[in-house]
């Protein structure tokens, strides 16, 4: 049987002939595609401002120094990719956890716990379903800024506005396994503050104002030209291709409904429409059905294993241990990702389904 992976990026002839065109006719670092792919972003997202990085690491650090949260607090989940904790250090801040939901993965508002020296709260809109922006933005209070980890969720909708409109910033990553991506690592920050925009503008630049003179500690953070290049054709098969991931997912979820040992991920509501970056399932003996599935011949993904506040340097870092945050790590010891990309086809999720059916003891 061939072999199902659990992502799978779209490569066309057109994304290559861009990226081609670019390196041959642009600058190769600040090159119009560039300029015309953060328009067009921003003009996605419904925000004023896109502002392009090197990476999703680089949007997170660069969006937490540019609203000065050195030497404060930040609070995230512990229940994500070590990229959103790590960010928060290289910020200079220290990262605060909040447990997860059960509900949804997410940051739970009903953990956050804000102090004077709380300065941002960065809830992840984790495997493309978007956390409760408004029961967040109400548990931060006044003076502390939401920034939103959207690296999972480009085109997920919550309320009526995209992922990384709602926030004071949007941090987006254009990595392979992505909803869309740049064909290469890239990453974009979103927000509707000028001044913001305008100092993260000059941090991804090396801190300069102009081309010899630097008033910023600033970074080589830029997104090169051709992978600019990439991405605007990839954005304009965006809508398409998270239509399709919902198809997925509600097959997987009519097909999986009576199986009652496992727990479905959470489909939307009117409210929140998901983009199913993974399909993430809940599984008591989880490591033995993914042993089923390799037998089978496909990939499954555990995102993640380990909780963040588990990590090593976390723990040698801070001090924690196991036990201080239970749904954390009760989620982390149970989830697993089934296949889910644009091209995968209707016979490969029945077969991903039959799998899992068989597993627990089911019929054909």
């Amino acid at each position: 049987m061939n072999k199902i992976p659990v992502s799978r990026p779209t490569v066309t002839d057109e994304m290559v002939e861009a990226m081609a065109s670019a390196v041959r006719n642009e600058r190769m670092a600040l090159g119009e595609s560039v300029f015309k792919f953060e328009e067009e972003f921003a003009r996605y997202t419904g925000t004023e401002h896109a502002i392009s990085v090197s990476s999703g690491t680089d949007a997170l650090i660069l969006a937490l120094m540019a609203m000065n949260v050195r030497g404060k607090e930040v609070i995230t989940t512990p229940m994500s990719f070590i990229a959103t904790a790590n960010a928060v250090v290289h910020a200079g801040a220290t990262p605060i956890f909040a447990d997860s939901s059960a509900k949804d993965f997410d940051l739970d508002p009903a953990e956050v716990r804000t102090t004077r020296n709380t300065a941002a709260v960065l809830p992840v809109h984790l495997f493309g379903y978007p956390a409760r922006m408004d029961e967040l933005r109400e548990a931060a209070g006044d003076g502390v800024k939401l920034i939103e980890d959207a690296c999972q969720a480009h085109g997920a909708m919550y309320k009526g506005k995209k992922a990384g409109s709602i926030g004071d910033a949007g941090c987006f990553s254009f990595y392979a396994t992505k909803n869309m991506t740049v064909g290469g690592d890239g990453g974009m920050i979103t927000t509707n503050d000028k001044r913001l925009a305008d100092d993260l503008r000059k941090l991804r630049d090396c801190g300069r104002t102009s081309r010899y003179i630097h008033d910023v500690f600033g970074f080589t953070a830029r997104l090169n030209t051709a992978n600019a290049a990439f991405g605007r054709v990839q954005l304009r098969h965006l809508d398409e291709w998270n239509e399709r991931r919902r198809s997925i997912a509600r097959r997987y979820a009519e097909k999986l409904r009576d199986v009652e040992e496992i727990v479905l991920p959470p489909m939307g509501t009117k409210d929140v429409v998901p983009v199913f970056h993974l399909f993430v399932i809940q599984a008591p003996d989880r490591d033995a059905l993914a042993k089923d599935m390799q037998a089978q011949n496909i990939e499954t993904l555990v995102h993640y294993p380990v909780p963040i506040h588990l990590q090593p340097v976390y723990k040698d870092a801070f001090g924690f241990s196991e036990g201080s945050y239970p749904e954390s790590e009760r989620l982390a010891s149970r989830v697993l990702s089934l296949p889910i990309f644009p091209t995968l086809t209707d016979e490969e999720i029945d077969r991903v389904c039959q799998v899992v059916i068989d597993h627990y003891g089911g019929k054909r």
